[in-house]
């Protein structure tokens, strides 16, 4: 198969859709396949302008870069990571329906996204502005018109089902493997009582609730400390948390390195995700692969997962429902335990070449279709 891969995100493997978007591209290139992958980079027109009006410029950019792509090189599919491709898959599905097969690869179904950041918007205050237009009748183009739908969760999944964006045959849920750093690890599950949070600190993860129950939680453990990991280095702890337990707090700003990470996180034994939305929450897995038992909500990968079994889920997304899931896992040692080790047998299953073996049925099934 000769691929064109074209992603909305920056082809950067120490990032969550970077890791994904590198690693499919790499996998299917190991398989045989040719694939041609291109980030913002390549396209994106005006970059000075990076963090305004990106959307409107990566669409507009996106579709001249695949047209002049596709005038120098013959492709069976196309493949995009994003809704920022809804321009695109528009003109393509227009011009040349069947010539390619046309995929949706999401690192997150924007529709989705934007429909339950909009229920948390007072909670959140993160109210838009009066310019600030919500694109979601745009990107739903992104996955209406194309012929196969790949998600990371089933959380996605049964969105894009529920919104008519294909049928179950066309809407697969097919996550990422993990890297080989995170899998069979020899782990000791008997730990220290060290929280944990890694991912950027704004408020889609959950960090207002992390602000609102963790400083209970450090007062009335005072043997607990607190890690926050990939916040950036501009990350003041005491901006957000009391000056009386920020000696508690370690604040790594940033580890590049896979096998790093996965030896800070064998360091903690309980990994906090209070997500309001992921499409497939990459710190989650990794965190259960490396023994921590995970208190995050019903989104991504941890939906279908047994709560109490497996990991807690944090429900509702609110304050105190963290402090109460951090509280009990604080306080009972063998529960902590169980779960830090069921969750650890879980994600064993998530491997490449599983990944990669389904991804390639998929698409040369799909392929067949559209050349009948």
């Amino acid at each position: 198969m000769k691929i064109l891969s074209i992603s909305n995100c920056p082809l950067v493997e120490s990032q969550g859709s970077g890791y994904v978007t590198v690693n499919f591209c790499k996998g299917l290139s190991q398989l045989g396949h040719k694939v041609d992958s291109f980030g913002p980079d390549s396209y994106e027109p005006l970059q000075f302008m990076r963090g305004r009006a990106n959307n409107y410029r990566i669409a507009l950019g996106m579709l001249g870069f695949t047209l002049q792509q596709i005038r120098q090189k013959d492709y069976d599919i196309i493949e995009f990571y994003g809704g920022d491709s809804w321009l695109t898959v528009i003109f393509l599905n227009y011009f040349w329906k069947n010539k390619y097969l046309l995929i949706s690869h999401s690192n997150g179904i924007e529709t989705h996204f934007n429909k339950i950041m909009k229920q948390y918007e007072k909670t959140l205050n993160t109210n838009q502005k009066w310019y600030q237009l919500d694109q979601s009748f745009l990107f739903k183009n992104a996955f209406k018109f194309v012929d196969g739908i790949v998600t990371q969760s089933d959380f996605d999944r049964d969105y894009a089902l529920q919104q008519g964006y294909g049928d179950k045959q066309h809407i697969l849920t097919i996550p990422s493997g993990l890297s080989d750093d995170y899998l069979n690890l020899d782990v000791n599950f008997e730990r220290s009582p060290i929280l944990g949070y890694c991912g950027s600190w704004i408020a889609r993860k959950g960090i207002k609730i992390i602000q609102q129950d963790i400083p209970q939680i450090l007062s009335e453990f005072p043997q607990c400390q607190f890690k926050i990991i990939g916040v950036g280095k501009d990350f003041k702890k005491k901006d957000y948390f009391p000056v009386e337990i920020c000696d508690r707090i370690e604040v790594i700003p940033f580890i590049e390195s896979k096998k790093e990470l996965a030896k800070v996180y064998q360091s903690i034994s309980i990994m906090l995700v209070p997500s309001i939305y992921e499409s497939f929450g990459l710190a989650i897995a990794e965190a259960m692969a490396c023994g921590c038992a995970v208190i995050t909500s019903p989104v991504g990968f941890a939906v279908g997962l047994d709560s109490g079994e497996e990991i807690m889920l944090l429900e509702p997304i609110s304050s105190p429902y963290l402090y109460n899931g951090v509280k009990i896992l604080l306080s009972n040692e063998t529960l902590r335990y169980n779960i830090a080790r069921n969750g650890y047998k879980k994600v064993q299953t998530l491997r490449w070449n599983r990944a990669l073996q389904d991804i390639e049925t998929a698409y040369t099934n799909w392929l067949q279709e559209i050349k009948k």
